[in-house]
C-alpha cells in the first residue's frame, strides 16, 4: 500500500498527485500540574484533581510532500495547498491507519526547490486524541476497520429493556443517548433517567474497558460514542 493522507476531502496523494515523503505525530505529553512546598522535599500533585484523569496537551503533526513537477512550480504549489489549508481546522486521516482521524488546525509552514521538483511541509496542531473514523451511529466499513484494534458498533435502535456493553478507549466520553420515550438506564449501580429524544449524562463517562448500561423502560434507545485514543 502507498502511503497517502487526507486532509479535508482530498488525498494529498491519490487526488492531488503529491508524493508522500515523510510523516512525524509527537509523543502524548502530560498535563502534570504540581505544586512544590517550600522548604521540604515535598509536592502537591494536582494532576487528576479536576477532571479523574490524565490530560494531555495539544500534539502536532508534520507531513513533508514531494512533487515532481518540476522546480519552477513549487510557488504555484505551495499556494495552491496554503488556499486550501491555511489556518483551517480539519480532519487528518493516514490510509495505514484509516480507522482512526486526527482534528486540529493546518499551516502550510515550508516550501524548498530541489532539482526535481520541491519538498513542503505541512504542519498541524491537533487533539491529543486521534478519534475513530465511524461513531457508533455511522456504519462501520470493510475498507477503514483495523483487524489490529478496531471495534464494531452497533448501538442503534436497541429494544428496551436490555443491556448494552460499551468497549472503551483511553479517552473517557460522555455518550449521547437517543430514546423514543423516557426510560432509565443503569450504571455502576446508580440509576439515571432518560427523557425521551437526546440525553447526556455527565456521571457516565465511558473509559477503558467494558462498560455495561441497563436500559429499563420500553421504547428504543441508540447510544452515540466515538471512542478515542492516543
Amino acid at each position: 500500500m502507498i502511503a497517502d493522507v487526507k486532509i479535508g476531502d482530498k488525498w494529498l496523494t491519490a487526488d492531488l498527485g503529491y508524493g508522500f515523503n515523510s510523516k512525524h505525530i509527537s509523543a502524548p505529553e502530560a498535563d502534570i500540574v504540581q505544586i512544590e512546598i517550600p522548604g521540604t522535599s515535598s509536592i502537591i500533585d494536582l494532576t487528576e484533581s479536576l477532571s479523574g484523569d490524565v490530560e494531555y496537551k495539544q500534539r502536532t503533526i508534520t507531513i513533508k510532500l514531494e512533487s515532481t513537477h518540476g522546480k519552477n512550480t513549487y510557488y504555484a504549489q505551495f499556494s495552491e495547498l496554503a488556499n486550501m489549508y491555511q489556518g483551517r481546522k480539519l480532519k487528518i486521516i493516514f490510509n495505514k491507519d484509516s480507522g482512526y482521524y486526527w482534528e486540529g488546525r493546518i499551516s502550510v509552514t515550508e516550501t524548498e526547490s530541489k532539482f526535481y521538483g520541491s519538498v513542503i511541509t505541512i504542519s498541524a496542531i491537533v487533539d491529543p486524541y486521534k478519534y475513530e473514523t465511524q461513531s457508533s451511529l455511522e456504519p462501520w466499513l470493510w475498507d477503514t476497520f483495523s483487524f489490529n484494534d478496531g471495534i464494531i458498533r452497533n448501538y442503534y435502535n436497541l429494544t428496551a429493556p436490555c443491556s448494552l456493553t460499551i468497549v472503551g478507549r483511553r479517552k473517557k466520553v460522555c455518550p449521547k443517548f437517543i430514546c423514543s420515550n423516557a426510560m432509565n438506564v443503569s450504571y455502576l449501580g446508580n440509576i439515571y433517567q432518560l427523557a425521551s429524544g437526546e440525553t447526556v449524562v455527565p456521571d457516565i463517562f465511558i473509559g477503558e474497558g467494558n462498560h455495561v448500561l441497563t436500559f429499563i423502560g420500553s421504547g428504543t434507545v441508540s447510544v452515540d460514542y466515538r471512542g478515542g485514543s492516543l
